[in-house]
């Protein structure tokens, strides 16, 4: 390879992502499958342990190839696949695709995704000219302890298979179809990959050939019998690489040694040498080198390096380096300077990195691991022997292309520049086959609530309907016989409880959102009747909350993550402590926290009929509509007899106090007496005031407040909170460094260090929910809720002279919306664009008439105050 010093990023991650040598296609005729069989590898090593904590994955990568002779001249041959585990394709020894991560993550029992492909340019087309096909297939999101329940014996899926079927079309225009069978095919575990999975990390040996390399050495594969579900055509949620967004290091240092050490601090590492980030990095035998990529992100790092035979490279991820002289006191792991791991949960079995051994034959040898992913900022990297790496790029891996991205939004203000930027990152790295809620550690699942209070924003930033609709399959495949819908989708390791609040409800607010921003009914008509199953449970119940098998009162997520009582974290929702409780047992619920949790779902039923009654209207079911519109007076005159003080028109007296209470009373209206309104209002007003001017609320509280304030006149408290630095607030973590947002308010601060190590994300977008307000009301650039997808927009801004200025753009499904404003001493000038086919009802800042506009660029100016 020439000039190997002086390859850019970018073409280095081209090189990792590999050239297409293919291009997916429409699937084939579903009926083909039936000539085909799954197929494993009799002898493939089998993990028949107990599914916990520091359990690995079974070893060995698991190869199938067969090779078909041309009977004819072909024309074109096209190549229909699935996989149990993460699995790549090759033709002729050529990897013909560019998906990453095939098929993704779905219920391991109901539904698996094909990925087919036009391979014609990768075939050899003469008559009695011979084609190897191969696959290599991993453990991926099927024996692995991402998919199967803690505790249990053995993983959900054993072992890892592969089917597939090819469509020769000859050029007199005859088709034959080839299946993979067990007469035809040939198995083995073999090649570079020894181990490989999600949560594991890659382990790979180069002095290995790959399996399409070794056909001699393949025996006869078995049938497998395992999944016997749908293979349906790959059609959202594929995850890809971005080489556009490839991350370059920013700074790289080696240490050795550790200065400072003491019984109270773990010291500070002794750097050896700085490296200029742009150029080689040499990695020495007893030394660490630590390299910066200045974003956290979900990523795979990619290598162009050389080292002697049988050196071995490790490299682990991380998201922080330890800091303030390793002190305990600030929960660091190690010196400071090194890298942070405790938050990844790992506990020491636990591999989540990578190691490369080199196969030396004097070249620079290339290695971008395939079958996992990591979250990080960091690389530390040790090594056997001297290893020179010439070239080194953390390449994003996600479900968001380049072309789906369609928002953006620059403000006078950099540090909320900066935070947009964060909510960005964080949804790339988050939607990844399913929307995750961390990219790091021993989690990575779809949790639903984190999904619906994301769920606006995102499609602001990204045209994700399609990824999301790929995710109410995953809600329907994962939905409890009675109705409820679970707390992650698909099933996985834990989460799978139903009858979670605000979790549950996902499977109802996630399709009005995407019907809201596309206008497409088909996301509603798909999951009605799993959304009428939820209904009819929630109507049943009255929504409340249920009891365990010893009749004690069943925990609840509620307000996730807040600063007020009652939140299940915190353990202020529960008797005492439980940490302190002998063998873990979890302890009772206040009967206080249950009448709040109560009205909470109350509120979420009276909004889940509200949102249903809408959508049946869509569909035109005229029964339906009214049904769910009296079932949210129902729900309304139940949450007012049961949560409203009948003497002075306020809320429930062990609750009213809290902003998260006050907010959903305020969002949907709950109090009849105007000055009960008032009083709550004012009430919340001093809450703010006497936290600093901050807001306290958790997962469901911030995802409703912007919104509501702005809804009740309070825009300018909305204003103050989304400028706030101290904690906790949006702002606080960009002060921190953040460069994505973070599971707490306070998941690290200068001052203190690392927040609680069992719960602390570095990497978690709930709180990015706060840019959807932001793009609706700051901006200006809203749905009309009776006209779904933007065929007539909102366009209502309610600027802020302490923002200065604001330029958005969002790509609608009618076109390009922009609008930009900015202040000019008393003046405030405001252009905006409506896109073709679209209009727009426009209101000014101060008035209350809109004026309907057709498409064009307008500027309008206007003294405000």
């Amino acid at each position: 390879m020439k000039n190997t010093t002086r390859i850019a990023v970018a073409a280095l991650a081209a090189l990792a992502s590999g050239a297409a040598a293919a291009e997916r296609c429409a699937a084939l005729d579903q009926s083909y499958w039936a000539k085909s069989q799954w197929l494993s590898v009799p002898d493939a090593p089998v993990f028949d342990g107990v599914a916990e904590n520091g359990t690995l994955s079974a070893p060995g990568e698991s190869w199938f190839a067969a090779e078909i002779e041309n009977v004819k001249e072909v024309k074109s041959v096209k190549w229909m696949t699935a996989g149990l585990g993460v699995y790549e394709i090759y033709a002729n020894a050529e990897r013909i695709e560019d998906d990453f991560l095939k098929p993704g993550f779905t219920h391991n029992k109901k539904t698996k995704y094909a990925f087919t492909y036009d391979i014609t340019d990768c075939v050899r087309k003469a008559p009695g000219e011979r084609n190897v096909f191969s696959a290599e297939v991993s453990a991926g999101w099927w024996r692995e302890k991402i998919c199967t329940p803690h505790h249990t014996k053995g993983y959900a899926g054993t072992k890892s298979a592969f089917r597939g079927v090819l469509e020769y079309v000859y050029a007199d225009g005859t088709v034959q179809v080839f299946g993979t069978n067990v007469d035809d095919w040939r198995a083995g575990v073999l090649g570079p990959v020894k181990r490989a999975s999600i949560f594991d990390g890659e382990f790979y040996d180069a002095r290995e050939a790959p399996g399409y390399a070794r056909l001699s050495e393949l025996k006869a594969p078995e049938r497998n019998f395992e999944f016997t579900g749908r293979i349906l055509p790959t059609a959202g949620a594929e995850v890809c690489l971005r080489g556009d967004l490839a991350l370059a290091p920013v700074s790289a240092y080696a240490w050795e040694g550790v200065d400072g050490a003491s019984e109270e601090a773990f010291g500070t590492v002794r750097k050896v040498r700085d490296f200029d980030p742009a150029g080689e990095i040499e990695v020495l035998p007893g030394q660490t080198v630590i390299v910066d990529f200045g974003q956290n992100s979900a990523a795979v790092p990619s290598f162009l390096f050389t080292a002697d035979k049988g050196v071995t490279l490790t490299a682990k991820p991380a998201e922080m380096l330890n800091d303030g002289n390793g002190a305990k006191s600030r929960r660091c792991d190690g010196p400071e300077g090194s890298v942070y791991r405790e938050s990844l949960r790992a506990g020491s079995l636990y591999s989540r990195w990578l190691e490369y051994t080199f196969a030396g034959a004097g070249g620079i040898e290339e290695y971008m691991p395939r079958f996992t992913f990591f979250g990080y900022r960091y690389l530390s990297i040790t090594a056997t022997g001297p290893v020179k790496i010439v070239k080194l790029a953390s390449i994003p891996v996600t479900s968001l292309t380049e072309a789906m991205e369609r928002g953006s939004i620059k403000t006078g203000d950099e540090d909320v520049n900066r935070l947009f930027s964060n909510v960005l990152w964080g949804e790339r790295s988050n939607y990844l086959s399913v929307p995750t809620d961390c990219p790091q550690r021993n989690e990575r699942l779809g949790w639903t609530a984190d999904t619906q209070v994301f769920a606006e924003t995102a499609l602001f930033n990204a045209d994700v309907s399609a990824f999301l609709r790929k995710w109410m399959r995953d809600m329907r495949d994962s939905q409890h016989d009675d109705g409820s819908f679970p707390s992650v989708a698909p099933f996985a390791q834990y989460g799978n409880e139903g009858h979670r609040f605000g979790w549950a409800d996902a499977g109802v607010i996630v399709p009005y959102t995407v019907w809201k921003f596309t206008g497409d009914t088909a996301v509603i008509r798909e999951n009605f009747e799993a959304m009428d199953r939820f209904m009819d449970m929630v109507e049943s119940t009255e929504y409340r909350n249920g009891t365990d098998a010893r009749g004690w009162p069943l925990g609840q997520y509620a307000d996730w993550l807040s600063f007020e009582d009652f939140e299940p974290r915190g353990d202020t929702a529960y008797v005492g402590n439980r940490k302190t409780l002998p063998n873990g047992t979890r302890n009772r619920v206040k009967d206080d926290a249950v009448v709040y949790w109560n009205f909470l779902s109350g509120c979420y039923w009276h909004w889940d009929a509200l949102m249903m009654s809408e959508m049946a209207a869509a569909l035109g079911c005229e029964k339906s509509a009214a049904r769910y519109a009296a079932m949210a007076k129902k729900a309304m005159e139940y949450l007012r007899r049961e949560y409203v003080d009948p003497e002075d028109g306020l809320l429930h007296r062990k609750f009213r106090d809290l902003q998260g209470a006050a907010l959903f009373a305020l969002k949907f209206g709950i109090l009849e007496k105007p000055e009960a309104v008032a009083a709550t209002k004012e009430a919340y007003l001093k809450s703010v005031a006497e936290h600093d001017g901050c807001n306290m609320t958790g997962f469901l509280g911030t995802s409703i407040i912007m919104d509501t304030l702005t809804e009740n006149g309070m825009a300018e408290t909305a204003y103050s909170l989304l400028l706030n630095h101290k904690c906790p607030s949006w702002l606080y973590s960009v002060d921190q460094g953040a460069t994505t947002c973070w599971e707490r308010w306070n998941s690290y601060t200068k001052a203190d260090g690392f927040g609680e190590v069992s719960m602390n994300s570095f990497n978690h977008y709930a709180y990015g929910a706060v840019m959807g307000w932001v793009y609706k009301t700051v901006c200006g650039i809203a749905a009309d809720p009776k006209s779904p997808g933007f065929r007539n927009i909102i366009m209502k801004p309610v600027p802020d002279r302490r923002l200065g200025s604001v330029e958005a753009e969002f790509r609608a499904p009618t076109g390009l919306v922009k609008s930009a404003w900015k202040y000019e001493g008393a003046n405030w000038a405001w252009t905006f664009t409506v896109p073709e086919g679209a209009t727009a009802d426009v209101t000014l800042p101060g008035e209350t008439e809109s004026k309907r506009y057709t498409a064009g660029t307008y500027t309008v100016a206007k003294t405000l105050d």
